[in-house]
């Protein structure tokens, strides 16, 4: 009896473990070895095609994945080979390969989050190398890709070519696919015809290249007309029509490899690069609309700072190439008001003599003035005197020798707050229809230039604008200061609530450091 209970559960534990084996089996069968198609590719004419294969499941925790891949000549099979992807724990799927058919044979490219990209050659023949392209099969090869009507010469250069065809320079690799920098260099053509003859803005590249001849960026630097915001509505539009001319040589979806984004320079800001593959640059030639407007935000929030964490900056530059330290918690860029040496006494009583700009009679006695010095092109110069006594021209003093940075135009205004050392001043240029606006918190000794954030309002079709360009006055209510901020001479900005072409209210709750919008002036939240 013993005997039989002992065999029959020697019988079930021998059943346990098989079951157990071959669920194990069926696992590893699951995980490693399963074929599940992922897609096929057929070769232009029909004669190849190609199989993709996942292998299992990709390693636990976050490792390959496993691809089979079988290439066909009809039903007889050239070659079968398998990869690794590294794609973050991912299965394998289409996005991670593309295929381009050749004259002599197929190149796969693999690509993976966590790799570079890797191709691999397949010729129909079965051959081991490719031995390169003959000069006419070359010019061929560039007709039907681009086009092209005129291939003027072709030099073999190092591992690659230098060609010159319809008049632009470009590289080639000498690799089966045929790599080449054709459509960079025509885009950087055709952007250099623009600047500064059509587009009026200074232009210059940013260039990196890789390990094969035809690797390439170009990154065009184009520059804004001035410091401030005033610049950024006239900035957006031109970008618009730099791109809107290259899209009519070469549309986005033929050139997306080499429409790459541009580097705006910004006086007094780190040049960040925008790049294009962030936004969706499609539906660019019906409507630009939505692309204007992404980036009139996108400048107004890096202006205001928004981006310095995500981007990494610690703050603003004056000179541009570095970061500062601390202009970041203000509003403005900090320019120190330089003293000429050569500025004697006599030359301050000369100046104080001149008619004044603009003044502010402090509740002392003591006067500040702006005095125009020096006039080009229409505009002037200003120096900021200060009297002890108004009027008194032997207790002149020099404050600042160039309280607008370099800025000329027409003075508008200075004011001062009441604990008589953060004032403001503003200067307008262009006839009156833009203006700068500065801030000064040590009694005029230096001037910064106050960024304000923009109103996003709408134009009828859509893109944003700021209309409010035009500083009119800045006073202190209650510890709160408030800027009033016109249209200027040639605002248009009608508001149907208020029956009237409005200015704009702006406040700041920390003594100038950060202005918010409050509206237009008739319905706003601020003072009037």
């Amino acid at each position: 009896m013993l005997k039989k209970v002992i065999k029959t559960v020697l019988i079930i534990l021998g059943a346990f473990v098989v079951l157990i084996l071959l669920f194990g089996l069926m696992i590893k069968y699951e995980m490693s070895w399963r074929l599940s198609e992922v897609g096929r590719e057929k070769s232009p004419d029909g004669r190849y095609n190609i199989l993709f294969q996942s292998v299992g499941e990709a390693d636990f925790p976050f490792g390959q994945s496993h691809a089979k891949v079988t290439v066909y000549d009809g039903k007889n099979e050239i070659t079968s080979f398998r990869e690794d992807i590294s794609d973050d724990g991912a299965a394998f799927r289409p996005d991670n390969y593309s295929v381009e058919w050749t004259k002599y044979g197929v190149v796969i490219t693999f690509k993976g989050s966590e790799q570079a990209d890797k191709e691999v050659e397949v010729f129909y023949d079965g051959r081991e190398s490719f031995e390169g392209y003959t000069n006419g099969e070359i010019e061929e090869i560039l007709k039907e890709r681009y086009g092209i009507s005129n291939v003027e010469k072709i030099s073999k250069q190092g591992d690659g070519y230098r060609i010159r065809a319809d008049g632009i320079d470009f590289r080639a690799d000498n690799k089966m696919a045929f790599h080449d920098s054709y459509r960079q260099e025509q885009i950087k053509t055709i952007t250099e015809g623009l600047f500064p003859g059509t587009i009026q803005r200074g232009l210059s590249w940013d260039i990196k290249e890789g390990g094969s001849p035809a690797d390439v960026i170009y990154t065009p630097v184009i520059s804004m007309n001035g410091p401030g915001k005033q610049d950024i509505d006239s900035f957006c539009h031109d970008i618009c029509e730099w791109l809107t001319y290259c899209f009519e040589k070469v549309p986005y979806e033929e050139g997306r490899e080499a429409y790459t984004g541009f580097i705006p320079v910004i006086p007094g800001f780190q040049n960040v690069k925008f790049n294009f593959d962030e936004y969706e640059l499609e539906g660019f030639t019906e409507d630009p609309t939505d692309f204007y407007n992404t980036l009139y935000l996108y400048l107004n929030r890096f202006m205001d700072h928004e981006y310095d964490a995500l981007m990494g900056l610690s703050g603003q530059s004056v000179s541009g190439d570095e970061t500062g330290d601390s202009a970041a918690e203000d509003s403005a860029v900090e320019v120190s008001g330089g003293f000429d040496s050569e500025v004697t006494e006599e030359t301050v009583r000369a100046w104080a003599a001149y008619d004044p700009g603009p003044v502010y009679d402090f509740p002392d006695g003591r006067e500040y003035a702006l005095i125009p010095v020096d006039r080009a092109l229409g505009s002037s110069y200003y120096v900021l005197l200060s009297y002890e006594t108004k009027g008194d021209i032997d207790s002149a003093r020099l404050v600042n020798q160039d309280p607008f940075n370099g800025s000329g135009g027409e003075a508008g205004f200075i004011t001062f707050m009441e604990d008589g050392r953060t004032g403001f001043a503003s200067l307008t240029y262009n006839g009156g229809s833009d203006g700068l606006l500065f801030m000064t918190s040590d009694a005029g000794e230096s001037f910064s230039e106050v960024l304000l954030p923009s109103p996003e309002i709408a134009l009828p079709d859509g893109t944003l604008y700021n209309p409010f360009v035009v500083p009119e006055a800045a006073w202190e209510e209650s510890g709160v200061i408030y800027l009033r901020i016109g249209q200027g001479t040639d605002g248009d900005y009608y508001d149907k609530e208020l029956d009237d072409h409005p200015v704009g209210i702006y406040r700041s709750e920390d003594n100038g450091k950060t202005f918010t919008y409050c509206g237009p002036e008739g319905r706003s939240q601020g003072a009037n």
